[in-house]
C-alpha cells in the first residue's frame, strides 16, 4: 500500500513565518543593545590606554602634558615629533594632541601625515580614532577615504578653568587655552598669539571632574557658553565641511548620543531635540573613564560649571 507523502500547508508556512518574525523583532532590540554596550566598554578600555600615553607623554616630558593643537606662526617653521615635522608637506595646520601621543600606543602616522585611503584606513585601527560607534568624516577629496584629523575622541581645550573663570565666556583669554597658535620657537609663552603648554598638575586639579579626553564629534572636546534658559541647543551633524558655523551657544562638541541613540534629523544640518538617548564616555583628569547619561556633563566636565 503506497503511502502519501503529505507537506506543509501554505497556512502552516505561514504561521512558523510569523513566528520566526516575531522572535526576530524580539531578539533584535537586545542585541542591539548588546553590541552598543559592548561597543561602549571597548571605548572605554581605548581611554583608558590613552590615559596611560598622556602619563608617559609626561614623564618624557618633565611632568608636561601636550597641547589640544598647536599650529606654528608659519609654515615654514616646524615643530617635530619624534622625527616627522609639523606642518607636514603641503599641510596648513602644526600637531594635534595624538601626534604627541602616537608613538606610545602605535607605529602609523596619525593626522594630515595621512594622505591617502589606505593609510587613513591604517588609523582606524589605533585607539585614538575612536569607539567602533564613530565613522568619521566621509572625505570628498580622496574619495572613500575619511577626514583624517576628525577622529572620534576630542581632548579638552582647557586645562586650567574653575567654576568662577571663565564665567560667561566662550574662548579662555590668550595664553590660557590648550589650543596653540603662533608657535615660533620662542621658548615664552607670552610670545604665542594664543595657548600653551600645561602641566599635568594643572588638569589635576579637580581631576576627578574635569574631562581630558572624552567621546566628541571634533578632535577638539568643547563646549560653549549655555543660554540663560540651560537649554542645550540642537546638535550640529558635523561632516566634512568644517566652515559651518557649529560654535553657537549651547552647543557642544561631545557626542553625547555615541552609545545611546541618535535623535532623528529636523533639516539637514541638525539633529532634533527629542528622541535620542544620550550615552557617552568621558575620560576624567584623574583617570578614571565614566560612561554618562546627562547631557549637562560635557558642559560641566569641560568648563566645571552649568550653565556658563
Amino acid at each position: 500500500m503506497r503511502r502519501l507523502l503529505r507537506g506543509f500547508t501554505l497556512v502552516e508556512l505561514l504561521v512558523v513565518i510569523g513566528i520566526i518574525a516575531v522572535l526576530v523583532a524580539v531578539l533584535l532590540p537586545a542585541l542591539s543593545a548588546a553590541r552598543r554596550q559592548a561597543a561602549a566598554v571597548k571605548c572605554a578600555t581605548q581611554l583608558r590606554e590613552i590615559f596611560a600615553a598622556y602619563q608617559m607623554y609626561a614623564l618624557e616630558s618633565k611632568g608636561w602634558y601636550p597641547p589640544s593643537q598647536l599650529q606654528t606662526s608659519t609654515a615654514a617653521i616646524k615643530y617635530n615629533i619624534d622625527g616627522d615635522d609639523y606642518p607636514p608637506p603641503g599641510g596648513n595646520f602644526g600637531a594635534y594632541w595624538f601626534n604627541f601621543l602616537a608613538k606610545y600606543v602605535t607605529k602609523n602616522k596619525l593626522g594630515e601625515s595621512a594622505a591617502s585611503a589606505g593609510a587613513q584606513g591604517e588609523q582606524r585601527k589605533t585607539i585614538f580614532w575612536g569607539c567602533p560607534n564613530w565613522d568619521g568624516y566621509i572625505r570628498t577629496a580622496t574619495p572613500g577615504s575619511i577626514h583624517p584629523t576628525q577622529i572620534g575622541f576630542g581632548a579638552t581645550y582647557w586645562a586650567h578653568v574653575t567654576p568662577t573663570n571663565p564665567a560667561t565666556t566662550d574662548y579662555p583669554a590668550n595664553q590660557t587655552s590648550t589650543f596653540i597658535i603662533g608657535w615660533n620657537r620662542n621658548p615664552d609663552y607670552t610670545q604665542w598669539s594664543d595657548g600653551r603648554f600645561w602641566k599635568q598638575k594643572a588638569y589635576d586639579r579637580n581631576g576627578a571632574q574635569r574631562a581630558l579626553v572624552a567621546d566628541s564629534r571634533f578632535w577638539a572636546l568643547n563646549s560653549f557658553v549655555m543660554p540663560a534658559s540651560g537649554v542645550m541647543q540642537r546638535q550640529m551633524i558635523l561632516r566634512n565641511d568644517l566652515g559651518v558655523d557649529h560654535n553657537g551657544p549651547g552647543q557642544t562638541f561631545a557626542d553625547i548620543y555615541r552609545h545611546g541613540k541618535y535623535p532623528p534629523v529636523a533639516n539637514g544640518q541638525f539633529y532634533s531635540t527629542t528622541g535620542g538617548k544620550v550615552s557617552y564616555n568621558i575620560l576624567y583628569c584623574d583617570g578614571h573613564v565614566a560612561t554618562s547619561g546627562d547631557w549637562r556633563e560635557a558642559f560641566r566636565a569641560v568648563r566645571m560649571r552649568f550653565p556658563g
